[in-house]
């Protein structure tokens, strides 16, 4: 071997171990300001659930065009709490509002392999609905079923 190639490798080795530690800076940091955010909103006995590696499959009300957005999803006995990171937005959704829970394996087009819990509610007088990927989708239906009063099948009753 070449001292030239060597020097390539290990450049390119030091390259790589750079930008994975850049890489591990920036999560580190984008968690720590999620964290913030939901410590700024709720004290930690307020808090039923929490996934601070949600990912946000769309709401039906702004249509297809969205992507995928990872964020900390946060449920309180009044509702649920979504804190994207980019862009940064907030969903609020009022348990009083939530209409039905479901777990899907798809939604606007986005398809998984994973359960995806689905919210479907009322806002501004109109039907809408949001899903997200969470590490466990049926306890979080469970809980959402179970503080809203909605039946085994996921609806309020009629």
């Amino acid at each position: 071997m070449s001292p030239g190639f060597a020097i390539g490798i290990l450049i390119t080795f030091v390259t790589l171990a750079i930008v994975l530690v850049a890489v591990q800076v920036v999560l580190h940091l984008m968690k720590l300001n999620l964290e913030a955010r939901v410590q700024a909103q709720y004290h930690s006995p307020d808090i039923v659930l929490v996934d601070m590696t949600a990912n946000n499959f769309g709401q039906e009300s702004l249509g297809l065009t969205q992507i995928r957005g990872n964020g900390a999803l946060v449920l309180t006995q009044k509702g649920l709490h979504f804190f994207q990171l980019v862009p940064q937005r907030e969903v609020r959704i009022p348990l009083s509002a939530i209409t039905a829970v479901s777990l899907t394996k798809s939604h606007l087009g986005k398809a998984t392999i994973y359960d995806l819990v689905k919210v479907e509610f009322v806002a501004d007088g109109r039907p809408d609905a949001i899903a997200w990927y969470v590490a466990d989708a049926a306890a979080w239906k469970a809980r959402i079923e179970e503080l809203c009063g909605l039946s085994q099948s996921g609806r309020r009753p009629v």
